[in-house]
């Protein structure tokens, strides 16, 4: 699955591998591309998740001070290229 979304960026429903419907993986770079094509400012751009889903289990476990701590620490690399890179989700605020 990871050679087939790097190559093509794609996963069709009907792939044995893909998990939802057709599905586009766009690069940090494509979707600033993207924001620039049409005159769009980027504000900010950041990653939602994170690294958070390689430790779902672990944090569903967490008491709030932990959770605070977990997320002190996500707001502090949310914006580094590899954790952006990395993340499943990303958020860009663009102004027109």
């Amino acid at each position: 699955m990871a050679k087939q979304l790097v190559k093509t960026s794609v996963l069709k429903h009907d792939d044995e591998k893909c998990f939802w419907t057709d599905t586009y993986y766009s690069s940090k770079e494509e979707m600033e591309l993207i924001y620039q094509r049409y005159g769009l400012e980027i504000v900010d751009h950041f990653a939602q998740d994170g690294l958070a889903p390689l430790l779902s289990q672990k944090v569903d476990q967490w008491d709030e001070n932990q959770f605070k701590i977990w997320c002190d620490y996500h707001y502090s690399v949310c914006r580094e290229q590899s954790v952006l890179g990395a993340s499943n989700h990303v958020i860009i605020i663009g102004r027109k």
